[in-house]
């Protein structure tokens, strides 16, 4: 390897925000550096499961053709892999969370402040507080909103059957192709066919599906780089395991639209009303390539030990605030505080006119987003305003 690959795979700081008062830098969600399946996770914009060119800058950028060991243009997972094998550390995470973005701020846009009335007030923790946070290069006054992320509108759950006999009752979900299935014991028998895949064989012989049931299984399954013993299962963690986590959302008081978009980092993109994280994109490559299914309840939420219960799609079970007119409804907000709205309006259209991040701007509501399909393992796709940033506690 090259000199220049030490650099790659040096620990990089998360610097999200920084307090006026400490001024020092944030680490990685739970001093977890990021693995080289959460790399491609974040920055796999077509899902095609590798790193085109297009989709790295930074230090990875620099470093491509060194850890492109084949010379296709691709980085796999393989290739990271080999190339952390080989030094100590990891890959760094991309972030645009170290810039000084005070230049890209575009005050013409009409943009309205976060209104914490919206949020179920029994779900918060000692109540929704206010602090002035360097966000990028820009001091910005802050809310700060703890919670459990614990769902309180809906119940959490069911996720993986525990037969093949077991019918959608006791079922999840589960994407693929922006489409939704139910994850019924007749869809988990015939994974082998729903991905071509003859290595795909979640059940016994007597019909019983293999499920993690207990938080060592999770613990052991519920990764990117899945322990071996639990391939060929159905990953299911439940709520109790982390209910006093306690997850911290910075987001500004009233957001401040940026000119050039913000890609997301390994914390929550936004909360919901219930305090609920929504999350990134789902690493869906790393599950499958164990043969692995990590169901979503039909809520758009499951479990894993980095963040408790959080939500990956939006399936109109959570708190709305109705709008004035047919515009669809507020379902919560994005990290950097800008409002996201659901898919449809109230005579069933979609939006139009969508930004690369699914958002736009109309006069009523100035800039906000739009949640995506249910099945397409997508939220919102990146940020259009300064960023505030999640911890959890645990």
């Amino acid at each position: 390897m090259k000199q220049t690959l030490s650099f790659l795979l040096v620990l990089v700081f998360l610097i999200s925000c920084k307090s006026n008062q400490e001024k020092k830098e944030q680490q990685e969600p739970n001093g977890q550096r990021p693995s080289s399946a959460e790399l491609i996770s974040e920055l796999d914009s077509n899902n095609d499961g590798k790193l085109s060119e297009s989709e790295v800058n930074g230090p990875i950028a620099n470093d491509f053709k060194n850890i492109d060991s084949n010379n296709d243009g691709f980085l796999t997972l393989d290739e990271l892999n080999k190339a952390e094998k080989n030094q100590e550390g990891r890959p760094p995470r991309q972030s645009n969370e170290n810039k000084d973005l005070s230049n890209q701020i575009d005050t013409s846009v009409k943009v309205m402040p976060v209104n914490t009335d919206y949020f179920i007030s029994e779900n918060i923790i000692d109540g929704i507080q206010q602090q002035m946070i360097e966000l990028n290069g820009v001091e910005t006054l802050c809310y700060v909103i703890k919670t459990n992320s614990q769902a309180t509108e809906h119940k959490m759950g069911p996720w993986c059957p525990t037969h093949i006999e077991d019918g959608m009752e006791k079922a999840g979900i589960w994407f693929k192709d922006d489409k939704v299935y139910d994850v019924s014991g007749h869809f988990i028998a015939k994974l082998d066919e729903f991905y071509s895949d003859d290595k795909w064989q979640l059940y016994r012989e007597d019909g019983t599906i293999r499920v993690t049931d207990t938080e060592e299984g999770c613990l052991a399954a519920a990764k990117p780089e899945v322990e071996e013993a639990y391939h060929n299962y159905c990953v299911e963690c439940l709520p109790e395991y982390f209910k006093d986590q306690v997850t911290t959302f910075i987001l500004p008081v009233k957001p401040v639209y940026l000119k050039t978009t913000q890609s997301f980092g390994r914390g929550g993109i936004g909360v919901a009303f219930n305090g609920v994280k929504y999350d990134p994109p789902a690493p869906t490559h790393a599950i499958l390539a164990a043969h692995t299914i990590a169901p979503l309840d039909d809520h758009g939420g499951h479990v894993n030990p980095h963040g408790g219960y959080h939500y990956h799609a939006v399936t109109g079970s959570t708190k709305e605030i109705a709008q004035t007119n047919a515009h669809a409804p507020i379902i919560g907000y994005a990290i950097d505080g800008f409002g996201i709205y659901g898919l449809l309006d109230k005579n069933g259209n979609k939006p139009t006119n969508l930004d690369e991040c699914g958002g736009h701007f109309d006069d009523e509501r100035g800039y906000h987003y739009h949640a995506g399909e249910p099945g397409g393992n997508q939220i919102i796709k990146c940020l259009h305003g300064l960023p505030g940033y999640t911890e959890v506690q645990e």
